[in-house]
Order: C-alpha cells, then sequence, then structure tokens
C-alpha cells in the first residue's frame, strides 16, 4: 500500500462478474477471495485503522449479480466483527460510479453498513413480517409420481424434511443423497422408518459439488422437487480465514447449488428449495465464508425466480441439537444465541416455518424465531431488524452525525438538479482517487460522515 494519509472512506469496486451460464462458479470463487484478500489486507494496515472500506456492488440485491451477492454476505460477517470498518454500496446494473453515488456512499457508516441506490432514491435493507400464511395450502409437492431430490438427506436438516415430506405431505419417493450416502450413521434406520410409513427411499452417496455427479445423478431418476440442505462450517475469524477453507465451504453451497440448477433448469420441477442461513442476513461473527455460501444461494433463488423457475430459499436460524449444524456448537454457543434474541427451532417448528415459508410464493423467506423483548433489551439493534424492533431514539448524537442530519435538511428543500449540484460540489472538495498496492485494487475515496439517513 502507497505511503500517505488514507482517506477516511475508500469505495472498491466488485470486478464485474463472467458469464453467468458458463462462469458463474469460478466468477463466485474469484469475487469471494478477492474481497476476502482485501478485507484482510485493510485490516492489516494500521495506517487504514479509523478508515472504512466500502463495497459496491451492480445488481447483488436483486439476483443480477451472484458473485457479488456471495461478496455481501463475506462482508456483512467482517462488519459484525469490526464495526465501522466496512460497508456495502449496490447500485443498479451498467451503473457508472456517478457524483450522486459517491454521495450516496457518505450514508454508509455505523448505523447503515449497507444501502442501495435504486431510481436515483438511496434505500437501506430492512426485515419485514410477512402477512400470516395460515390456512393456507403448501403446494409444490405433487410431484406426479416423480422424485424429490434431498441433498444432505442422511444429516440432521435433512431427515428432518424427509420425515415430514413424507408424513406432512404424502411424498412417496425420495433420493436421499449425502458425500457418505449409505455408509452414513443411521442410515438403515432411517430408511426403514420411512419405508414403513409408505415411501420408496433410495440413498447415494454423490459429491454434488461436482458437475457431472449431479448430472449423472439427475439423469438416474425422474426428479421432479430438490432440497439443497447440504453444506459445512469452518468457521473463523476474518483474518484467520485462507482461500482453501473459503473454498470448501463455498463448494456444497455455491457449486452444489449451481449444478443442481444447471442440471434441473430445463425439467418440470414443482420446488427447487435452497437452505440457507441467517448468518448470510446479519453477518454471523466467524462465518464469513459460510455467509458467502449462503447470500449466494439467496441470489441464486432470485435468479431462478426472475426466470420465472420455481426457487424458494430459506436463511434459517439456529436448530436444536438434534437436528442441523448448530450440533456443532457448545452448549454456552446456543445460550449466547437464544439470549441474542435467536431461540433455537425444534424439528417441529421448523417443519411448520418450512411450510409457512413455502406458501408465501416469495424467493427469499427467513423461516425463524426472534425473540423481540430480548432483541430490545439488546440496546444496538441490527440494522436488519429495526423495521421489527421499535427502540426509542437518542437525541444525542455525533458531531459527524449533525453533519450529515444538516445535509440532509439542506437537500429535502431543494429540486433534483440543485441536489445534484449541492452533492457535487460537496464531491468535488472531498474526493481524490488513489490506488493501493498488493492486489491493484483503486478506490474512489469521499469524505468522512457519520451516520445518516437514508430515504
Amino acid at each position: 500500500m502507497h505511503d500517505g494519509a488514507v482517506p477516511a472512506t475508500v469505495c472498491a469496486v466488485v470486478p464485474p462478474p463472467g458469464d453467468q451460464r458458463a462462469g458463474v462458479i469460478d466468477s463466485v470463487h474469484e469475487a469471494a477471495s478477492w474481497a476476502l484478500e482485501l478485507v484482510r489486507s485493510w485490516l492489516a494496515e494500521e495506517r487504514c485503522a479509523e478508515s472504512r472500506l466500502v463495497f459496491v456492488t451492480r445488481g447483488a440485491a436483486e439476483g443480477d449479480d451472484l458473485a457479488g451477492a456471495a461478496v455481501w454476505g463475506l462482508v456483512r460477517s467482517a462488519v459484525s466483527e469490526h464495526p465501522g470498518r466496512f460497508g456495502l454500496l449496490d447500485v443498479e446494473p451498467d451503473t457508472g460510479l456517478t457524483a450522486e453515488l459517491l454521495g450516496a456512499a457518505l450514508a454508509v457508516g455505523e448505523a447503515e453498513a449497507e444501502v442501495a441506490v435504486r431510481g436515483g432514491e438511496v434505500v437501506v435493507p430492512r426485515l419485514a413480517r410477512l402477512s400470516s400464511t395460515s390456512g393456507l395450502e403448501v403446494s409444490g409437492w405433487d410431484v406426479a409420481g416423480g422424485t424429490v431430490l434431498v441433498t444432505g438427506g442422511t444429516g440432521g436438516l435433512g431427515r428432518v424434511v424427509a420425515r415430514h415430506l413424507v408424513v406432512g405431505h404424502g411424498v412417496r419417493d425420495l433420493l436421499l443423497v449425502s458425500r457418505r450416502g449409505v455408509a452414513a450413521e443411521g442410515v438403515g434406520a432411517l430408511v426403514a422408518e420411512l419405508s414403513g410409513l409408505g415411501a420408496r427411499v433410495s440413498v447415494e452417496a454423490c459429491d454434488v459439488a461436482d458437475a457431472d455427479a449431479v448430472a449423472a445423478l439427475v439423469g438416474r431418476y425422474p426428479v421432479r422437487a430438490v432440497v439443497h440442505a447440504a453444506g459445512v462450517l469452518d468457521d473463523g475469524v476474518v483474518e484467520s480465514l485462507t482461500d482453501e477453507r473459503l473454498a470448501r465451504v463455498l463448494r456444497p453451497k455455491v457449486d452444489a447449488a449451481w449444478h443442481l440448477h444447471e442440471a434441473t433448469k430445463d425439467l418440470d420441477l414443482t420446488a427447487f428449495v435452497l437452505f440457507s442461513s441467517m448468518s448470510g442476513i446479519l453477518g454471523g461473527p466467524g462465518q464469513a465464508n459460510y455467509a458467502a455460501g449462503n447470500t449466494f444461494l439467496d441470489a441464486l433463488a432470485r435468479h431462478r425466480h426472475s426466470l420465472g423457475l420455481p426457487a424458494a430459499s430459506l436463511p434459517w436460524g439456529p436448530w436444536t441439537q438434534d437436528a442441523g449444524m448448530i450440533g456443532t456448537l457448545s452448549g454456552t454457543d446456543v445460550r449466547r444465541i437464544a439470549r441474542a434474541g435467536l431461540p433455537e427451532l425444534t424439528p417441529e417448528q421448523g417443519a411448520a416455518l418450512f411450510d409457512a415459508a413455502l406458501a408465501t410464493g416469495e424467493p427469499v423467506v427467513l423461516p425463524v424465531r426472534l425473540d423481540l423483548p430480548a432483541l430490545r433489551e439488546q440496546g444496538d439493534i441490527h440494522p436488519m431488524l429495526r423495521g421489527l424492533v421499535r427502540v426509542r431514539v437518542r437525541r444525542s448524537v455525533a458531531g459527524g452525525s449533525v453533519a450529515v442530519a444538516g445535509l440532509v435538511r439542506r437537500l429535502e428543500g431543494l429540486g433534483r438538479d440543485e441536489r445534484r449540484e449541492v452533492l457535487l460540489d460537496l464531491v468535488r472538495g472531498q474526493v481524490g482517487c488513489r490506488w493501493f498496492g498488493g492486489g491493484g485494487w483503486s478506490g474512489a475515496a469521499v469524505g468522512r460522515a457519520g451516520p445518516g439517513r437514508a430515504s
């Protein structure tokens, strides 16, 4: 990195993805690796300690940029570990970095770590409660004699799904896929149980991160629905992650989901369900690699939805110890998560939320339990949850916040052209272009600003 002062805010533009059809997997891995190296380098450089690095993507929020979506998950995790050091700005595809957008980046601060620009307006993400889905019938499992393929089918979540599909929805043909297949612990008992309930169960060992293996697997069965519940964990703070640890976690999420998409996109599927994680939405500390894989799944569901294909990504919260990958956590970790406002799901609760989420028809729905009083007690509410948890607004603000509030009031009284001129003057007075060494990335620097309110 060159000598000299580091600007208060630096924008790093995520490289544009490759061919969305042929090179999406490579694009995702390359973008995530690039972002990881940038984050680690930024944290290691003492001169950056008082500055913020904002990653700029184009269309990542809607699934237009699948590689950029993975970067969002990784950076969200970095934000949770290092508040105020990183931010995210998403602009519409084919949009250049104009003065207005650089002005929007001023809003990316400690209070709002991520913003998007849509139709010339700056917007921020918030979770919202969906209308009640009680009484709605869950469609998608009338597979007309076809097979439901469940990846991770011999693991905790896969077993919950398999039982629920058979008991709750009358599915009669299941294909349970995992890395170990019939060699997985307890598979014989599971098959016997499901067979006793009237299901025909096939179990296969398959590396779903291998395109040829997935294509061959799908070719052997009349697949009519897919539930992708496979995944692995390799947790560690972002400074400790390597490309190898990143790739290990991305493969069963990114590679596998894309291969399943490619292998089934021309089939008459009635459901394509991806098991994602809240870590990608809220940014799980120590889970930058896992969060990156899960935000890709969310973006893939939106991408399929835009193509008119069935798709639902379900970012789950924690499950009880007998289901899901939370079994790798200690009792202390589980209690900590519960105190943070995310109580565990039992298999019964998870199955009910699975149905409710799919009944909405939305491409991304969070089937989670939130302890709102516990969240409210924390005081410092995650921005994504501020639409659900009402807290008393603090009247005291930092000097930077006062400056931004004044700018907002000034802009509110101006027309569109006048607002543009004010922002142009502001940016011209504070912006500079700098090149930083190492990976050879560039950044447009903008002045420091406290947390502001986007509209």
